[in-house]
């Protein structure tokens, strides 16, 4: 009985061996490995089985990252494959994730991206321009980007964002919206029009808003209105507007660019920290009013339980504050501020 046993044990070895284990694995199991690497890499990866063929036309997950090959990272082959990609993908498949890293990318390549991930149920979206030089090369119109499903939009481009004082996006399902060195273009019907823009107030479901490096152009009043919002970051603003922000659930805000900073804030009633860095030199001119404009958005954020300034930010108080003055963080409660 036992050499039965183990006989058929060695015969279903032997079948095992002879059967390629690749082919065998489920749908499930290769989407999963095909996961960890990039796409151009999951296309190569068709040749180790017949039957994985045609799988990379159905992967939900699509990671156009630069590789270690140079014409992947600046020649034409990088953008080219992409190309290729999207028009021989399984057009019926729905995308969980998007992520495209070059710097090498068109603006018909970015159209085309952000086209494919609106029109196919695409969770997240994230697009980087990874170039150190900024061109500022041309512009597309803010309305590609609407979509019911989108979580995550992260966009690090070196292009422009046409806008109008009507449009509002509208991504019910956004919870993340990271938006870096992309210039905002106030189109105006007429030199009366508004320069006030409200993009954010169809968002019910965002949590945290990042603006980096931005250029704001022809705007004079910027709207962030969000029932949700816990979080905000301005970095890099280095264009004067004022900012109205309308946010019941904010908790962080972090701010870092000129000291011509306007904020007109209403319902902040959640706010726990904020982080304020500005500029300081002593050719600025109009040291009065940028100091003004700076306590009147601290007084506008009067219910934070903290906040950190840098050292630029303390010059602009007075001389009294040199170079060796170590002051960090201010404690905010009912309007009183307490230092410690």
């Amino acid at each position: 009985m036992v050499r039965r046993n183990s006989s058929k044990v060695r015969r279903r070895a032997r079948e095992l061996s002879d059967v390629d284990r690749i082919t065998r694995l489920p749908d499930g199991v290769i989407h999963h490995i095909f996961s960890f690497i990039d796409t151009r890499s999951v296309v190569q990866s068709s040749l180790l089985s017949q039957r994985w063929k045609n799988t990379w036309k159905s992967h939900p997950h699509l990671n156009f990252e630069i590789g270690p090959s140079p014409d992947e990272v600046s020649g034409s082959k990088f953008p080219n494959f992409t190309h290729r990609f999207l028009s021989k993908r399984d057009d019926v498949t729905e995308l969980s994730t998007i992520a495209f890293r070059s710097n090498s990318i068109t603006l018909r390549l970015l159209k085309k991206i952000i086209l494919y991930a609106m029109s196919h149920k695409t969770r997240k979206l994230k697009i980087e321009f990874s170039g150190d030089k900024l061109t500022r090369r041309g512009g597309f119109d803010s309305s590609l980007l609407r979509s019911r499903y989108l979580q995550h939009l992260s966009l690090n481009i070196d292009f422009g964002l046409k806008i109008s004082p009507s449009l509002t996006w509208d991504f019910p399902a956004l919870t993340t919206l990271t938006i870096k060195r992309v210039t905002f273009t106030l189109q105006l019907v007429n030199d009366d029009a508004s320069k006030s823009v409200d993009l954010f107030s169809r968002f019910p479901n965002l949590k945290t808003l990042a603006l980096y490096d931005c250029t704001l152009s022809d705007i004079d009043t910027f709207i962030i209105k969000s029932s949700e919002l816990e979080s905000l970051y301005l970095i890099g603003i280095y264009h004067s507007c004022e900012f109205v922000v309308s946010a019941p659930k904010l908790s962080l805000f972090t701010y870092n660019g000129i000291a011509r900073f306007s904020l007109s804030a209403k319902d902040l009633n959640s706010l726990n920290t904020v982080n304020f860095q500005t500029i300081y030199s002593r050719s600025i001119e109009e040291h009065s009013m940028l100091l003004e404009l700076m306590m009147k958005t601290f007084q506008q954020l009067y219910k934070a339980k903290s906040l950190t300034i840098n050292l630029e930010a303390l010059k602009l108080v007075g001389p009294g504050f040199g170079t060796e003055t170590v002051i960090f963080v201010f404690m905010f409660k009912d309007g009183r501020d307490k230092r410690g």
